[in-house]
């Protein structure tokens, strides 16, 4: 099973591993780690933000220094986001509101500090760094791109050329008859197009349509 980036979430990979799915969920930044984007053309961020790796630690003090040289002073020693469990360290406002570099290092412009999070440990039941290793697995990135081929036609054809973007009906039964009849329409047209060539390797559908 395949499902993209917003589908990540502890509650999504404990079911997945309690109904022995063999699932590939990747996280919101497994395009940034696959090599293959880093070429022309691929994954280019929208801009070039400070990242944990910019700022050095003063181990006698326990606080960070930033790019330009200002304290970040040990705010929480141990919290837990999404599984992992980070020490949190936080900039003084006077500092990051008069900073020349505030656009690279804070997101949103309400911000007024940086905070920044430093990976410690990981909890328990976090099964995330695990699904993280088998999506950057060789077996991994062979299989997760097959679902853009596979599933995003399907919704396109359906939702924009179709135009069945939305169920008219109430109720799940009703819903999943709606859904049915959708997939019926999308089917016939595919049989229509390909007829008895559908599932023939490429090579005997291209002798089929030299024959016609």
């Amino acid at each position: 099973m395949t499902a993209d980036s917003l589908y990540h979430s502890p509650t999504n990979l404990r079911k997945c591993n309690e109904e022995k799915l063999d699932a590939y969920i990747p996280d919101k930044d497994f395009r940034k780690r696959d090599p293959r984007l880093k070429t022309k053309g691929g994954y280019r961020p929208k801009m070039e933000r400070f990242t944990l790796e910019d700022f050095r630690h003063n181990e006698k003090t326990d606080e960070y220094l930033c790019p330009q040289e200002n304290i970040l002073k040990l705010q929480v020693r141990k919290t837990q986001v999404g599984g992992v469990i980070y020490r949190r360290y936080v900039a003084d406002r006077n500092n990051c509101q008069g900073c020349a570099l505030k656009s690279r290092c804070i997101i949103g412009k309400n911000g007024e500090r940086r905070y920044l999070n430093v990976p410690i440990g990981n909890a328990p039941d976090n099964l995330s760094p695990s699904m993280i290793e088998k999506i950057d697995s060789k077996k991994g990135r062979e299989i997760y791109p097959q679902r853009i081929a596979v599933v995003e036609p399907v919704f396109a054809n359906v939702r924009t050329h179709k135009r069945m973007d939305r169920f008219t009906l109430r109720g799940k039964i009703k819903v999943t008859i709606q859904w049915l009849l959708y997939c019926m329409i999308h089917n016939i047209e595919k049989i229509v197009h390909y007829g008895a060539t559908m599932g023939l390797p490429k090579r005997d559908q291209l002798k089929n349509e030299s024959a016609r």
